[in-house]
């Protein structure tokens, strides 16, 4: 129980920071942490060993915000999702946003996956541990998926690809 409760200190802002970067919505995020520490402390309780928990812990909630985004995607559009400004943004970058988020959501998961990882600066050996992916294909893997993202958002007409 002690070793959850430490897990839980040590590891509960690094993996709010994950969600809320990629739910961009402070109580999805808060929710989704919550239920994936939730879904490890019973894991725990029925004697599951988990060998690297904290990689694990990103892996679920990388996963569990995947899932999120896919929901959300289905019930909404992604046009109307966070129109309003925030932070005191412009309209433009607050727009630029938008169309970011709207072309990583037409990757594939493991593609989402490994871009979001690449963007808080994980190591390319944590990257292939939490993506259960080689080592080796890491680098060739996000070299093609940034290739795709600016191949997507040429298509979509945005302009700093053009």
């Amino acid at each position: 129980m002690k070793k959850v409760e430490e897990l839980y200190k040590e590891n509960y802002s690094k993996m709010f920071h994950l969600a809320m970067k990629m739910t961009h919505d402070e109580n999805v995020a808060n929710d989704v942490v919550q239920e994936v520490f939730i879904y490890f402390f019973e894991k725990s309780q029925n004697e599951h060993r988990v060998t690297h928990p904290q990689s694990w812990l990103v892996r679920a909630t990388t996963n569990k915000c995947i899932d999120y985004l896919k929901y959300k995607e289905k019930f909404t559009q992604l046009n109307e999702a966070n129109q309003q400004t925030t932070d005191g943004n412009s309209y433009e970058i607050n727009q630029s946003k938008q169309l970011l988020k709207q072309a990583i959501s037409r990757l594939k998961p493991l593609e989402m996956k490994i871009i979001f990882l690449y963007s808080e600066d994980y190591s390319y050996k944590e990257i292939a541990q939490i993506a259960k992916i080689n080592f080796s294909s890491v680098g060739k893997t996000l070299s093609r998926t940034l290739q795709k993202l600016k191949v997507i958002l040429k298509k979509m007409n945005y302009e700093m690809y053009e």
